[in-house]
């Protein structure tokens, strides 16, 4: 069991597969996928409970702990006077179910370096998909599907704007494609850095560029976010001043690049990502300041919010409504949850971010190892960055958040069993003898 599939794999595979589905027939994604995951869980509790070597343990670590306590002040919100039942069942596994079964789940069934690379090659797939599927809208036109989204849909009115197209690929929306994109590229660039055959490193590299086409062509600043949060992250969890002065050194670069220079600007993409650097000139960025102000003082006498799933009016028949959009998923958190939702929120991830960086830096020795949960890990942190600037805890974003962060507590028992595993080597034995 140690290097075969695993019900994580298959959660993969099931999501980008309906993923894939999606574009071609409605579907809902997001009720399918929860389904399934449901599914696979108890299966695998099933598999598991018949396997000797099943360590229960390692399910019960700090992310479970962290999110059970999450569970509770959900829960709480269910007696919100505002609270809409079906919004709440709705937003049920992105806020608490992923978290939870992938914090307990996770650490149990991952059990080898292998079984990580499984989930990268599993992801290289659709990262391969989502790069055609964006190629081929950008030089051949859009599906019908893809118009009945921006003409029947109103998906024009942010997608195709004044400085050009934005393309969304299979995505829901281009901020959405972008950051998923971004979120590939950080965790396939630092992979390939760490991975041991040469095939793999050009395979991995060549994926990660392939996201980063992606991530250009979708005109989505937040992503700028994750890849600075990745290349900041990885330096620091390399543990030596070589890497995050590098890692330094390039931050450096593309901000001098995208701030005090005009290389480029022609490029309509480029341009974009150099917005980004210029907020105060932007008009959209402007009119979020203007709408958080306003929604601050909606949110004095709210101090456990809206009620779940309520952050964007319209969405659900509610009592009061919030009459300002997010255009972000942590100012959702605050809207829906209230400034103790949030604060609580903030919390919980920022002990967990701590957590997993110190079970990285100090528990886990295997090189080979750290690297490619670090990639995972470094990935997250960009996540949540961009997370305050939009909202981007869309499927299939979720997954891949939250199997990362559980990868760090898988991460210190695979490393028991490699360092185990040195200790009883022949040759380690006759030196003992001697």
């Amino acid at each position: 069991m140690m290097n075969k599939f695993t019900g994580i794999h298959l959660m993969f595979i099931i999501q980008f597969l309906l993923f894939i589905v999606g574009m071609f027939v409605d579907i809902k994604l997001g009720l399918i996928f929860t389904a399934f995951v449901l599914i696979l869980t108890v299966v695998t509790l099933v598999k598991l409970s018949e396997d000797e070597n099943t360590d229960w343990k390692a399910g019960k670590n700090v992310m479970f702990g962290l999110f059970t306590v999450w569970f509770f002040y959900y829960l709480l919100e269910f007696f919100n006077p505002n609270n809409v039942i079906e919004a709440w069942f709705i937003n049920l596994p992105p806020y608490v179910l992923f978290p939870l079964i992938f914090a307990f789940i996770v650490p149990i069934v991952i059990r080898s370096t292998k079984s990580i690379e499984y989930l990268l090659f599993i992801w290289s797939v659709f990262v391969l998909i989502f790069t055609l599927k964006g190629y081929w809208q950008k030089n051949h036109g859009f599906s019908d599907r893809d118009l009945f989204f921006l003409y029947s849909r109103e998906g024009w009115r942010t997608h195709i704007i004044w400085s050009g197209i934005r393309y969304f690929s299979c995505f829901s929306d281009a901020a959405n494609y972008g950051v998923h994109a971004a979120m590939s590229s950080v965790v396939f660039s630092i992979s390939a850095f760490f991975v041991k055959q040469r095939w793999k490193q050009v395979y991995f590299l060549f994926i990660a560029a392939c996201a980063l086409y992606g991530m250009g062509i979708s005109g989505t600043r937040s992503a700028m976010g994750v890849i600075a949060g990745g290349i900041l992250t990885i330096a620091i969890l390399a543990r030596n001043w070589k890497a995050l002065f590098t890692g330094g050194i390039l931050i450096l670069a593309i901000f001098c690049f995208f701030n005090y220079t005009d290389i480029g600007s022609g490029n309509q993409y480029i341009w974009k990502m150099r917005s980004t650097f210029h907020p105060n000139k932007d008009a959209s960025y402007l009119v979020r300041l203007e709408n958080r102000s306003q929604m601050k003082i909606l949110m004095a006498d709210k101090p456990i919010g809206y009620g779940i799933g309520l952050s964007k009016a319209g969405n659900f028949d509610s009592n009061e409504r919030m009459p300002y959009p997010p255009d972000s998923w942590l100012v959702s958190v605050w809207v829906e949850t209230g400034i103790i939702g949030l604060i609580l929120y903030l919390l919980i991830h920022g002990i967990l971010f701590a957590w997993c960086a110190w079970i990285l830096i100090f528990k886990v020795r295997d090189k080979y190892l750290r690297g490619l949960v670090a990639a995972w890990f470094s990935m997250d942190i960009g996540f949540f960055i961009s997370a305050y600037v939009n909202d981007v805890m869309q499927y299939p974003n979720q997954l891949p958040v939250y199997v990362g962060l559980a990868l760090c507590f898988a991460a210190q028992h695979i490393d028991e069993r490699i360092q185990l595993e040195k200790e009883q080597r022949p040759e380690n034995i006759t030196d003992e003898l001697v």
